[in-house]
């Protein structure tokens, strides 16, 4: 290893994650930090900017710099406080992308005046047919794909409990859209700044039902409780999380799948913007097999385009000795206490040891 290597610029902010079983030696994640992205992927991204109406040249250019950087496919921009006329003026800095944006809410009642966005990569943003403002807050953007496959995909910012009464009617409009997405049989990514820490909430979801489900806990305890995942990152860590003001470190932003659309999920992990981006915000990406876009690539070409096949195990055939075996070394490698490990939500547990 180089004595020039970072390690700690690694592990805050590893570069895109790639195929590791497909490296050769000199193509190790210690050697790059330019890695290529997943191949046969796409992804989608979320990120507060805290706001373009002050310093907008230098903020969009930032944000231009991070699509470019991560070849970010669907961007998710949250809390821009500029109509769509403005952002679309501001886009010109992003030619390789298409923009859609909320409406936004100029009344005096709110605190926030909102505003959300979705960046889209040119070349698929041509499979957009509808997007549709549901308020200022709220934005969703419709796309179709051969094979009957339709992705709808949620931008949307939660405003703070302090705003109750927004807040309140924020979450329940997005409750009703959730509900009518599903039953229109729509594959939906929900990018998103909920103001709700996902990781103190495990713990009333799994012990205390009858609050999980009370006040802005509403809206969690739907995602959960209809088959919705966040991918937990892979890099999350006490001191790298997607929000961070003073001493203040929390996971509030996210990008979470429908039941139908987490089974192409493959991987996540926070950006560590705070060096080159001036928001108190980290921006989320997760990763997804793009064979849900294309549906022409076939299992039958899987092979010819070297995509990377999973075992699947017939647990019913181990014996108690392999159980005993694999237990011991999977204790070996957590270095979570198992009261901790024991709290998580069972997705967290999966993406904590597959990492």
């Amino acid at each position: 290893m180089s004595d020039n290597f970072n390690y700690d610029t690694f592990v805050r902010n590893p570069p895109n994650p790639v195929d590791i079983y497909n490296f050769s030696e000199h193509e190790s994640l210690l050697t790059t930090l330019n890695s290529s992205p997943i191949p046969n992927s796409f992804n989608i991204s979320s990120f507060n900017v805290n706001g373009l109406r002050h310093n907008s040249q230098v903020k969009i250019e930032q944000i231009s710099n991070f699509f470019n950087l991560k070849l970010i496919s669907f961007g998710g921009i949250v809390d821009t406080h500029l109509s769509p006329k403005q952002i679309h003026f501001l886009s010109k800095r992003l030619p390789n992308y298409t923009v859609f944006s909320s409406d936004l809410d100029n009344t005096k009642q709110v605190k926030s005046t909102g505003g959300v966005s979705l960046f889209i990569e040119k070349s698929l943003s041509s499979h957009v047919q509808d997007f549709v403002s549901h308020s200022s807050r709220i934005l969703s953007v419709d796309l179709y794909f051969k094979g009957n496959v339709k992705l709808r995909i949620f931008v949307i910012y939660i405003p703070l409990i302090s705003d109750f009464k927004l807040q309140s009617e924020t979450i329940n409009l997005l409750l009703q859209l959730l509900v009518q997405t599903k039953q229109q049989n729509f594959y939906h990514a929900i990018c998103s700044d909920f103001n709700m820490h996902l990781d103190t909430y495990y713990p009333l979801y799994f012990n205390h039902p009858s609050i999980a489900s009370q006040r802005a806990y509403r809206l969690l305890h739907h995602l959960l409780s209809h088959g919705y995942e966040e991918t937990f990152p892979v890099n999350a860590s006490d001191s790298l999380s997607t929000f961070h003001r003073d001493d203040q470190v929390t996971r509030i932003d996210y990008v979470w799948s429908c039941s139908m659309l987490k089974s192409f999920a493959l991987t996540s992990y926070i950006f560590d913007a705070q060096d080159t981006c001036s928001s108190d915000h980290n921006p989320i990406i997760t990763y997804f097999d793009d064979s849900l876009l294309f549906a022409s690539i076939k299992v039958a070409r899987a092979k010819q385009l070297q995509r990377r096949t999973r075992r699947i195990f017939k647990f019913d055939l181990v014996t108690a000795q392999q159980w005993e075996s694999f237990s011991t070394h999977t204790d070996s490698l957590c270095d979570i206490p198992p009261s901790t490990f024991s709290t998580w939500h069972i997705n967290q547990q999966c993406e904590y040891l597959h990492s």
